[in-house]
């Protein structure tokens, strides 16, 4: 086996062994169950020397781009020359993009090394035996504070994994802390309303740390202001911080935009498809304008170039055009699936005929997706994708028929679901995959001959 070759599959086996852990997150959250909490992470660092501690972050939490607006902030930085770590998730195409400096994810070496070396820690908190056994997120994490504090990062930008009260990663004390818009999602673990989702988004909310937020369901946004106040932390509302003077629909080329703050001007040309990208945006550039006035030094210039560059496959991202259009998503949720409907919407205005390829996880609502998205008079193909968590194509299908949603065809698979829709599309229609990130990132595995990484079966909870 040549070097190489051993490399990797060290890496496979590290992969395997932090997958082998716990994965809370699966869990109902009623009533705050003892597997959520922060002392088993506090543990785990310190155990580690506390990485974590005395480095400059921001936070971001939300039901709806969080992501996108994570990379927008972190590739601004770097535009700026600041060494910009950035953990989000889930990962599209490989586990190693959940960890990045400057754009860049860690490399195989570095995860598999980052793993091995943390793990006599893992296993000092479940020898502890008073708080439970470390967590996948959790100790993916710690690999990313670890990873940031070894890369000398001036500044690292922190996606929440769920909710943000109790998420492993609401140990840090940022420098701005951000919430992106936020709907029903996850219910089962988060509560099932807007008031309750709000509230535990907002546990992110630190003693003096502003925040800025997203423009806000108004619920939401009563629940952000009175924790805000009651934190004593500097509320800033993105669209009021911001004011958008220009803006220029480019179609499939992205949106033209001239984005204005109390001291300086935006002129980007954003390439992330969707015009909801316009609100990440926005509150990208109120964040970065939130650190200006207290922290670092920005030129509108540099930080305009780094959100023109960010790449954030599988959301409203433009697959193929031959013969037949393909268009991903991972709309997740009702709101999402509107956002995403308006899209196509605009981008596609003359297809005739839409396919979409739906494949979602458990804990969503694949119904109401799917409703959003009858306002094309779709023809429904159901899928399951390779990951763990996924419904299965019978199961989706059920669902879909008790809802009286028509499915023209179900498939085990993503690559069996497209050559169905590809065997009756032509090239005025337009095929469209969603449901869930994993859905979407498989289509653009299989389009642009990206090998797939293939983690091992995850134990899944009873089915109901």
């Amino acid at each position: 086996m040549s070097s190489k070759s051993r490399q990797h599959a060290e890496y496979q086996s590290a992969v395997s062994k932090l997958l082998s852990l716990a994965d809370f997150e699966r869990k109902s959250r009623a009533n705050d169950p003892p597997d959520f909490h922060l002392q088993r992470i506090k543990r785990l660092l310190s155990y580690l020397g506390n990485p974590h501690h005395e480095k400059k972050y921001v936070h971001v939490a939300g039901s709806k781009g969080k992501g996108s607006t994570s990379a927008m902030i972190a590739w601004a930085l770097a535009a700026n020359g600041y060494k910009t770590g950035l953990f989000t998730s889930p990962s599209i195409h490989k586990i190693t993009e959940r960890i990045r400096v400057n754009g860049e994810p860690i490399s195989e070496f570095d995860f598999t090394n980052l793993v091995h070396d943390l793990w006599q820690a893992v296993e000092k908190v479940t020898a502890d035996g008073d708080i439970g056994v470390v967590s996948v997120f959790e100790l993916e994490t710690a690999m990313a504070f670890c990873h940031f504090a070894n890369s000398s990062a001036d500044i690292s930008v922190i996606e929440v994994g769920l909710g943000g009260r109790l998420d492993s990663t609401n140990i840090i004390t940022p420098l701005v802390s951000v919430i992106t818009p936020i709907s029903l999602d996850h219910v089962a673990i988060l509560g099932d309303t807007i008031e309750l989702i709000a509230g535990e988004k907002a546990g992110i909310i630190k003693q003096g740390v502003p925040v800025v937020t997203a423009p806000q369901h108004p619920d939401a946004l009563r629940v952000i202001s009175a924790k805000a106040s009651d934190q004593r932390s500097k509320l800033i509302e993105s669209n009021s911080a911001v004011t958008i003077t220009n803006e220029e629909n480019l179609g499939l080329e992205g949106i033209k935009l001239e984005i204005k703050t109390r001291s300086s001007t935006f002129t980007l040309h954003l390439k992330l498809l969707g015009a909801h990208q316009v609100d990440n945006a926005s509150t990208a550039i109120a964040v970065i304008s939130e650190l200006e006035s207290t922290v670092i030094e920005i030129d509108s210039e540099k930080t305009s170039i780094g959100i023109e560059n960010v790449q954030w496959p599988a959301r409203n991202q433009l697959v193929t055009t031959d013969p037949t259009p393909i268009f991903v998503d991972g709309a997740h949720n009702v709101d999402s699936a509107r956002a995403l409907r308006k899209s196509v919407k605009t981008l596609f205005p003359h297809s005739k005929k839409i396919f979409v390829i739906l494949g979602t996880v458990r804990g969503h609502d694949p119904a109401a997706i799917a409703r959003e998205l009858q306002h094309f008079n779709p023809i429904f193909i159901t899928t399951e994708s390779r990951h763990p968590k996924s419904l299965t194509n019978l199961e989706l299908s059920k669902l879909l028929f008790e809802s009286k949603i028509a499915v023209h065809k179900s498939t085990s698979n993503t690559s069996d679901a497209l050559s169905a829709a590809k065997n009756l599309a032509n090239e005025n229609d337009l095929i469209l995959g969603t449901g869930s990130l994993f859905v979407a990132a498989e289509i653009v595995e299989i389009e642009h001959n990206i090998e797939p990484e293939l983690y091992p079966d995850i134990k899944l909870p009873p089915k109901p």
